[in-house]
């Protein structure tokens, strides 16, 4: 965590969301496993298991600790793209 509360990889999540919003005017992205990522226009704030059965252009999956079976889950939701944050 930064002084300011906010953790680093969040910055990067947002920074690359906002490249991808940009250039893609009518995509659909999903970050999962993300503690404390707010939901925003057309980007959702999942759980794996909220994820179930949804699809996405762009999946953000968080690197924390998951199952194998949630990882897979999350893995594939994308249709265009995942971006796999380190852990």
């Amino acid at each position: 965590m930064r002084s300011s509360g906010g953790p680093v990889v969040q910055a990067a999540v947002l920074s690359f969301l906002d490249s991808w919003l940009a250039a893609h005017d009518e995509g659909l992205a999903a970050v999962i496993g993300v503690d404390g990522f707010a939901a925003r226009d057309r980007v959702s704030s999942l759980t794996p298991a909220e994820a179930k059965g949804l699809e996405f252009d762009l999946v953000v999956l968080g690197g924390g600790p998951m199952s194998a079976v949630d990882r897979y889950v999350a893995m594939t939701r994308a249709t265009e793209r995942l971006v796999l944050l380190g852990s």
